[in-house]
């Protein structure tokens, strides 16, 4: 006998089969398989793993990620970067850069550049060339200092020379054969019928040295630097130190306070105000070129001369600030103490309690209420408050 019994409807098993279906089923299951599948899905998943895979995908992602790897790539990237990185490479690289780096680095190059700098060191370098120059100088250069004038003994010659070539005797006494200038040399060794050829013999040959030096002039006016050749003979004995190739550095030395004055000219302060002493109450600044010689002075300029009329009457008249800049003030509207009154005033313009802008001197002590004022200037007083 055969008994056929009819299944009303086919559902989910409770456990998983042991061998797996034909075809795949047509939902996902509740729970997931213990071992991966053998072939990758034909999508990605819709989330991400929690955890990174083992292994570095086969080809790289379209974009960037958004936070960087915890170690370097085994190999460089193709393309540098758009930015450099914080720290420099342990290696140089194979070509330099196309910019210059923005500071020097610590040590020299092994190699020298092809081409020189177009600027030139701050410094000397450490140790010297080891070749000189090229070419040298055709003549040698002039002693320093200061030479005096002495008479050229060469044969055939009638003229005077300072340079530096005197002869022994002559340096030892200088006074004798020495002059500080061509004119008291020529005088003094080819008088005569010889003292124009003397004249006309220097320059040409030496037209680089001077044909006269400058001394102090403290035996005559004693207003600045002369050149008459007739500067006493201890001058002559030390000339390194009292006799100067030019007017400047005679003034310079000997008349620094009032320098423009010895040398007879000005300095470029056009539109330099200073401040106006010729009167005790004047409380201005001028810019009218008219200063004293003793501000125009090197070493006076900076305190004396101000580019702006507000920066002179700031430096000089900052006690009547207003009365120097041509302006008028209306106050603070602080109080301060007004002696003669017994009182405190307000610093303002008009009827009381109102005392007039304070000057310079009250503005030492300024208080923001009438009481504060009258307790520490007048605490005496009793009736502070109502004056």
């Amino acid at each position: 006998l055969l008994i056929v019994t009819a299944v009303g409807h086919i559902g989910a098993t409770d456990a998983p089969t042991k061998a797996p279906t034909k075809a795949p089923t047509k939902s996902p299951s509740d729970v997931p398989s213990s071992e991966p599948s053998s072939q990758p899905s034909s999508e990605p998943s819709s989330n991400p793993s929690l955890d990174p895979s083992s292994q570095p995908s086969e080809d790289p992602s379209s974009e960037p990620s958004s936070q960087p790897s915890e170690e370097p790539s085994s190999e460089p990237s193709s393309q540098p970067s758009s930015e450099p990185s914080s720290q420099p490479s342990e290696e140089p690289s194979s070509e330099p850069s196309s910019q210059p780096s923005s500071e020097p680095s610590s040590e020299p190059s092994s190699q020298p550049s092809s081409e020189p700098s177009s600027e030139p060191s701050s410094e000397p370098s450490a140790t010297p060339s080891c070749t000189p120059s090229s070419m040298p100088t055709e003549s040698p250069s002039k002693p320093p200092g200061v030479n005096l004038f002495y008479p050229d003994w060469t044969p055939g010659a009638f003229g005077c020379r300072n340079d530096g070539g005197e002869p022994d005797y002559m340096e030892l006494d200088p006074t004798s054969w020495l002059s500080s200038t061509v004119d008291s040399c020529c005088q003094k060794f080819h008088g005569g019928y010889n003292y124009d050829k003397c004249m006309g013999r220097y320059p040409p040959d030496h037209d680089d040295c001077n044909i006269m030096l400058f001394y102090p002039d403290w035996e005559g006016v004693n207003e600045g630097c002369v050149h008459d050749g007739f500067e006493p003979y201890y001058m002559l004995q030390f000339a390194q130190y009292f006799l100067s190739n030019t007017r400047e550095e005679c003034c310079e030395k000997f008349y620094h306070w009032d320098y423009y004055g010895c040398t007879g000219t000005l300095p470029p302060v056009s539109g330099d105000y200073y401040p106006d002493y010729s009167t005790v109450t004047s409380y201005t600044c001028l810019n009218d070129m008219k200063m004293p010689n003793y501000m125009l002075d090197k070493q006076n300029q900076n305190w004396y001369l101000s580019k702006t009329l507000k920066k002179c009457c700031e430096t000089h008249f900052n006690y009547d600030f207003n009365k120097c800049m041509g302006t008028q003030s209306t106050g603070t509207g602080k109080w301060y103490a007004k002696y003669n009154a017994g009182g405190c005033a307000q610093d303002c313009d008009g009827a009381s309690p109102c005392g007039g802008v304070a000057q310079w001197v009250d503005t030492m002590s300024m208080y923001s209420s009438k009481r504060e004022c009258c307790t520490a200037k007048f605490w005496w007083v009793t009736d502070c408050l109502t004056k």
